[in-house]
């Protein structure tokens, strides 16, 4: 079924509201005193993974001084790393203060979005979930914010339908189920995992963590931990300084976990290759302790109605818990974004060999259409949200002429794009995330997720922009960079 015509439009539409799309709207308003914009998102408010991942000691591994927008620092933060409802509480009040709330719509699947050239907009089709009804809506700029944390990533075992029990992600959390003196079986072991098992294991008759690939772990709260940036370049420093990181994080796992699962948890693989994992007062590891708790790396090969198997054993189980991350496949989730000529976006992607964008934001031929959080800003290493920020003000400088009424189109040129994306790949094997399998890496080499340099370069980029690798229209003429049509 389809809504009746007429087509809505705003000068610009964003599709998510998580920390993107919330800075986004912020700080059009303060920057710009602008507030033809309009939202949407899937789930039921705005937060994004903040509202989404509800589970039981979900928190920020990034202190909340850099887990804050500059422009909106919050002086209440009651822990150093807060946890979701804390998190979810500031975002509140930021969508409050710049009163955004009345540009929102929930509930709404984004389906596909199409440039037309000859009127320069974009119509972007969508689904209300709840009634079905499809309708679309124009715009003259496009953002996606979908973000990367949202869409849960279920292990492929078979047996999942004939298990008698609940299954579920961490990041769709089963409050309703009552885990008192369960057999409770976890799946996965990077942040979720780590955090939400000291919260099962008082509950627990039994608890089953099956470890994929061990993590190196940290003790959260020792002031003395300084992560360098140096920690992730191969060279003999940056090799020195994991060296060192290794034999700190084996040095508490030593000291707080069972010695049985010593082997178990130190992983083969460099430090930094594959994300670090915060233990917060060395919770996780005491929580090993438990005589309740069994540690196994060995993978499960069936889900039986009220047990999972192993190779070598059998384990009785009421409740399964998959803390097993996120399905990170590409930037803009299952929406098919058409640019000029019919182009599809992921096929683009597919044609260059994987998801990638100049400075993680637009794609040549895709014009006034910017990605918040896309391919390769993800940092690896400090807080997505200066990466977010830096986006936003960047952002800013190319709608501000269009906005205006000075331009009518932005795009970044062919030959930018192309150099920026052969650079970040050259970068990237000079990294140590090439040194192991993770989903930073895509199985062919391509990095599709994480900046390979500092993030003081990347807020270099964003705040002195090179215009001449865009081109802008001023309706039926183009012309490369800005010609002081946009202001430092």
């Amino acid at each position: 079924m389809s809504k009746e015509n007429p087509v809505k439009y705003n000068q610009i539409l964003c599709v998510g509201l998580g920390f993107s799309g919330v800075c986004l709207g912020a700080q059009l308003r303060r920057k710009l005193g602008f507030t033809d914009i309009h939202f949407y998102d899937r789930d039921v408010t705005h937060s994004g993974t903040w509202h989404a991942n509800q589970y039981p000691g979900c928190a920020s591994d990034v202190p909340a001084i850099a887990y804050s927008f500059s422009f909106e620092l919050n002086p209440n933060w009651s822990r150093l790393f807060p946890g979701q409802e804390e998190i979810h509480n500031y975002i509140n009040g930021v969508v409050d203060k710049y009163q955004l709330r009345r540009h929102m719509t929930f509930q709404t699947e984004c389906e596909s979005a199409t440039w037309h050239s000859d009127r320069q907009r974009w119509t972007v089709h969508l689904k209300d979930i709840v009634t079905g009804e499809r309708y679309t809506h124009e715009c003259k700029i496009l953002f996606s914010a979908v973000g990367g944390l949202v869409t849960p990533k279920y292990p492929d075992i078979p047996g999942q339908d004939v298990f008698g029990g609940p299954i579920f992600h961490t990041a769709r959390w089963r409050s309703d189920v009552d885990l008192k003196n369960k057999d409770i079986v976890v799946i996965g072991n990077g942040c979720s995992g780590t955090q939400v098992v000291p919260h099962l294991v008082p509950l627990a008759k039994t608890l089953t963590q099956f470890i994929n690939t061990p993590h190196w772990l940290i003790y959260k709260s020792n002031p003395e931990m300084k992560l360098s940036w140096k920690l992730f370049i191969l060279d003999e420093e940056g090799a020195a300084a994991r060296r060192q990181a290794e034999e700190n994080s084996k040095e508490f796992i030593f000291k707080t976990a069972p010695e049985k699962f010593h082997d178990i948890l130190i992983p083969k693989w460099e430090f930094g290759c594959k994300r670090r994992i915060w233990d917060t007062d060395g919770s996780y590891l005491k929580s090993l302790c438990a005589p309740n708790v069994h540690l196994t790396k060995d993978p499960i090969i069936e889900i039986l109605p009220h047990a999972v198997r192993t190779a070598t054993k059998t384990y009785p189980v009421d409740v399964i818990i998959c803390a097993t991350g996120f399905d990170l496949k590409d930037s803009i989730g299952p929406i098919k974004i058409y640019g000029r000529e019919g182009r599809l976006l992921n096929d683009h992607w597919q044609n260059v060999g994987g998801p990638s964008a100049y400075n993680g934001m637009a794609v040549h031929g895709f014009p006034n259409f910017i990605m918040l959080f896309g391919p390769n800003t993800a940092t690896g290493h400090t807080s997505v949200v200066s990466a977010i920020e830096n986006t936003v003000n960047c952002a800013l400088k190319l709608v501000k002429p269009v906005i205006r009424g000075e331009v009518s189109e932005f795009e970044v040129t062919e030959e930018a794009e192309s150099k920026y994306t052969r650079d970040v790949q050259a970068a990237t094997k000079e990294t140590v995330w090439t040194k192991c399998r993770s989903y930073y890496i895509a199985d062919g080499g391509w990095n599709g997720a994480l900046y390979p340099w500092s993030q003081y370069h990347f807020w270099w980029r964003m705040t002195f922009p090179t215009w001449s690798d865009w081109s802008f229209k001023l309706f039926n003429r183009t012309i490369s960079g800005v010609n002081g049509l946009v202001d430092p």
